[in-house]
């Protein structure tokens, strides 16, 4: 009996320090769950920036007509007896910065390892325990070695002596 509670005790310790490192709340999941904060808080830092720019062109535009008049031309909007002269792809494009965040940032589940996988991993290490306990318990079968002795040992008749 007492190799089962051994068993049992392995499952019970097993589960436990599978979940503390590799559980959805263990400290793989924690590191992921810190990585995401940080890519959350660049992209609010970013998007931070980003409305900083556009309040301050906003407000250029308030106070510069002739600015105001030139955003408005590159939009397509032009005056009676103007004309829109449009530039290729790759010029307007030329001056877009190279460190340009990717939005929207992506937040998933945690990546720690589902509760039914631990139970398994626990399960097996237990079952692993028991058995080897089992293993520990048991007795080898004796058995009785038979002892020749020569000087008992009866001759044949019919074969020659071998003086």
């Amino acid at each position: 009996m007492s190799s089962l509670s051994y068993g049992l005790f392995s499952f019970l310790i097993a589960y436990c320090c599978i979940s503390a490192v590799a559980g959805k709340a263990g400290l793989l999941a924690y590191q992921d769950l810190a990585s995401q904060r940080q890519q959350i808080q660049k992209a609010i830092e970013y998007l931070q920036a980003q409305n900083r720019d556009k309040m301050n062109t906003i407000d250029d535009l308030k106070k510069d007509s002739a600015l105001a008049a030139e955003w408005a031309a590159t939009l397509g909007y032009v005056r009676q007896g103007e004309m829109l002269i449009v530039l290729p792809e790759e010029w307007r494009n030329a001056n877009t910065k190279g460190d340009e965040m990717r939005l929207p940032v992506l937040v998933g589940d945690s990546t720690g390892l589902p509760d039914p996988v631990i139970r398994l991993m626990a399960a097996i290490t237990g079952l692993l325990a028991f058995l080897t306990i089992q293993l520990f318990h048991i007795e080898p079968y004796a058995r009785p070695v038979r002892q020749v002795r020569f000087e008992h040992q009866v001759r044949l008749e019919n074969q020659p002596d071998a003086h």
